[in-house]
């Protein structure tokens, strides 16, 4: 759950080469299979790939099971239109509020059989309550007449409280539910590396975070998995790729697998983020020029140019000995 501050300052899914490792980065690889991709990779290559998946409920009979496995539920939405009306968001016409993305009836966090439904659906390791953060107001239309976007994230937080508060089997996590600060759940931060690099590692910083890395390139997908590595503790878990590439084997990690445990924070100086580990470095750049870093300012002896090595802008590189 919560835990020190660790940072001083602001191939595709068919590859079976590289099991998972029972510790360093790749032990924190997270496949929230819930989200159920065109290609969906295969039981046996999830199970053997990777510690920690949401699932939907239906979805562990297919074999998708791993030591630390969750479950997908809709903290705010649903599709049935059958549930007491009490539990429903409605617009000042008295009309129920829908999502405007997804189509489905937005339901009311602060209504306390609503909050009992939800708990009811948790399991497992880790329940992943969605749409509990400021987007999941801002897709409500029209706007609920019962809560204002204050109203809203005091319902939402109280909500993934009650949840916590009902079972020690399972640990919460509220699905950009990042405003809440220190609290007793763990939160899921859907914009990792598309913001600013500082908010993400103050997330990293002030939560237990399961990090999503949208960026489909692979380029982008190594920024945002080294930018994760130099705020992350090993409670922290990442998401590599779009929801289309779920469960994708990027060829950077059999790299990551090599470096072994953090030794200590990342160092921060501009725009070039260090961290080292036992076994290499890890290198970020979040500026939006290229970068070039000694070998000696990063504790390696490598055959690398006398000059140096360049880290291109928004990239990160990992360096192992």
């Amino acid at each position: 759950m919560r835990r020190p501050l660790l940072l001083a300052a602001a191939g595709a899914a068919g590859l079976t080469i590289v099991p998972t490792a029972t510790a360093g980065p790749l032990a924190q690889l997270y496949a929230p299979i819930h989200i159920r991709p065109k290609a969906a990779p295969s039981p046996a290559f999830i199970n053997s790939h990777f510690r920690t998946i949401s699932i939907h409920d239906g979805m562990a009979k297919s074999g998708y099971r791993v030591p630390r496995t969750g479950y997908y539920v809709k903290g705010t939405r649903s599709p049935s239109a059958r549930h007491p009306e009490s539990w429903y968001l409605h617009g000042r016409n008295g009309r129920r509020v829908r999502d405007r993305t997804w189509g489905f009836f937005v339901m009311n966090p602060a209504n306390a059989g609503w909050r009992a439904h939800v708990a009811r659906q948790c399991r497992g390791s880790f329940c992943f309550l969605d749409s509990l953060g400021q987007n999941g107001y801002q897709r409500a239309w029209p706007q609920p007449r019962e809560l204002s976007m204050a109203g809203w994230m005091r319902a939402v937080t109280g909500l993934a409280q009650f949840v916590e508060g009902r079972s020690r089997a399972y640990d919460v996590v509220a699905n950009n539910l990042i405003t809440a600060g220190r609290s007793s759940f763990d939160v899921g931060y859907e914009m990792f590396a598309r913001t600013p690099a500082k908010v993400s590692l103050a997330v990293l910083r002030r939560t237990t975070c399961y990090c999503f890395a949208k960026l489909g390139t692979e380029r982008g997908a190594r920024y945002g998995f080294t930018l994760f590595l130099s705020g992350a503790d090993p409670s922290d878990r990442i998401s590599v790729g779009t929801d289309h590439q779920i469960g994708k084997w990027w060829p950077f990690f059999n790299k990551a697998g090599r470096l072994g445990e953090a030794i200590g924070p990342a160092k921060v100086d501009g725009n070039l983020i260090t961290r080292r580990f036992t076994g290499g470095t890890v290198v970020v750049n979040t500026g939006r020029s290229a970068h070039r870093v000694a070998v000696a300012g990063v504790g390696l002896k490598t055959s690398a140019a006398a000059g140096g090595l360049t880290v291109p802008a928004r990239d990160g590189m990992i360096i192992t000995r």
